[in-house]
């Protein structure tokens, strides 16, 4: 039985673990008896000090604080060695646990743990994926959820595993409808962090500072020259679109976000890898995809309308909200497109429409690389000159004209780039994200990822 404090501790960090969960996908029960386990019901040095829960050790990609403290580590899987380890340390208990999601959520191998409702399966797979030494890990996990009733915490996700929609799910046939009016019928730019709000008055401001990438002078200068029009221009980046349209936006100019209501209708505040993760029937097979379904690669997503095509809202092409091509249904002529690397149906629609079939004679791609990772390789000699280029990215799958726009846009993006050391330089300072989304960015750029990561390497020797 647990003592007062012990309660206290329970319920302090279950409301922050549950908050949590809504859009990480991590059970609380398991975050809370984490939480318990390593820190001693909260009297470790390291949570006193540190305000660390988890014992997340410092490597050398950690940017923020840290706190030197000893530690038990088991190498044989038998005997228990003291060691001094240098951890991560936060200015809240509610940073660490944001924190401790986001490793779980980022770490390809904690990917069974992620969206787990079964608490006992959850504390299973984040053992086997190497979380801790203790070869009684998941037991004691185990035994302090059930010993302390911690799967309460966890009901706010229903049987799949996602979010519980409340009141009712919305169809695919007004999802889509509504997508196509912001598209057809607003001002829209690509603005991260940015859910259909307004940009005018506070907001500009808001929407330079909220977020690293805008805060990139380019980005900046975008948002200020789009602020104040009449009528407004309205902001968002790719899962934001989805998550703004779903929280009930409405192109409402005079409401701080445009009509929509942050982190409501059951619908949790996700990036575009964690709402893949929460989506069903996820598949790589392009030939039984519904409109309405979410398509999705490394960073960013986008939803799939019927007849081959994708509202999204990108930088790319565009630099707003704006239909594609999906090469992996069928090429649309004149179109810029993608290659998406996964499709799913999101748990907060309710799917009544059947896809329109594309033309049969416009070939389907057969290659799974984007169209600037083809680019780079035509800027590589890869793909050969004129005709010659032009057949062969035609016989592999790709549209001409997309691959070609995107060769222009690097050659006139890399007159003002930056040497390798200077971006390895950003990199470090947080600029350029972590792992895919950095990849992903630093290509986008123009950069060569393994070339930058390399002297990154260099630095932090």
């Amino acid at each position: 039985m647990a003592n007062k404090k012990q309660i206290d501790f329970i319920n302090k960090i279950g409301e922050l673990a549950r908050k949590d969960m809504q859009s990480s996908g991590v059970l609380a029960s398991l975050t809370i008896a984490q939480a318990i386990l390593e820190s001693g019901w909260g009297t470790s040095g390291l949570t006193i000090k540190a305000n660390a829960l988890f014992g997340i050790k410092a490597t050398k990609s950690w940017r923020g604080k840290v706190y030197n403290a000893k530690t038990k580590e088991c190498y044989n899987g038998v005997d228990f060695t003291t060691i001094t380890a240098v951890f991560r340390a936060y200015d809240s208990l509610e940073d660490s646990i944001k924190d401790h999601s986001k490793l779980l959520t980022e770490l390809s191998r904690y990917k069974k743990v992620v969206g787990e409702i079964d608490y006992k399966k959850a504390c299973v797979a984040i053992q086997q994926a190497g979380y801790a030494t203790d070869p009684q890990y998941s037991r004691k996990l185990i035994q302090i959820i059930e010993a302390n009733q911690l799967y309460n915490f966890d009901k706010a996700l229903e049987v799949s595993g996602k979010t519980k929609p409340k009141g009712g799910k919305m169809k695919s046939s007004v999802f889509i409808e509504k997508l196509k009016d912001i598209e057809a019928n607003y001002k829209t730019l690509y603005v991260m962090g940015c859910f259909g709000a307004p940009l005018t008055g506070a907001n500009i401001n808001r929407y330079c500072k909220n977020h690293k990438y805008n805060r990139n002078y380019k980005r900046t200068q975008m948002i200020r020259n789009a602020g104040n029009k009449k009528p407004p221009v309205f902001g968002f980046d790719c899962v934001n679109l989805i998550k703004g349209v779903l929280w009930g936006w409405n192109g409402d100019a005079g409401q701080i976000y445009g009509g929509a209501k942050y982190n409501t209708a059951g619908v949790p505040d996700t990036n575009a890898d964690g709402m893949i993760r929460l989506c069903k029937d996820v598949s790589t097979n392009f030939s039984n995809i519904q409109p309405g379904e979410a398509v999705w690669l490394p960073g960013h997503i986008g939803i799939y309308i019927g007849g081959g095509k994708v509202i999204e809202a990108s930088p790319a092409f565009k630099n707003r909200v704006q239909i594609t091509a999906c090469s992996n249904v069928g090429h649309t002529q004149g179109m810029n497109e993608r290659s998406w690397k996964k499709h799913g149906k999101l748990p907060y629609i309710e799917y009544d429409l059947s896809d329109t079939k594309v033309d049969s004679t416009k070939p389907v791609a057969k290659a799974d690389k984007s169209i600037t990772e083809i680019a780079n390789e035509v800027l590589q000699g890869k793909w050969g000159n004129g005709v010659d280029r032009k057949n062969r990215l035609m016989k592999a799958g790709y549209n001409y004209n997309s691959v070609q726009s995107e060769v222009n846009r690097i050659v006139k993006s890399n007159k003002n780039k930056q040497s390798v050391l200077e971006v390895a330089k950003e990199v470090l300072q947080g600029e350029w994200g972590n792992g895919i989304e950095r990849k992903r960015r630093l290509e986008q750029a123009g950069y060569n990822y393994n070339a930058v990561q390399a002297e990154v390497n260099k630095l932090l020797k």
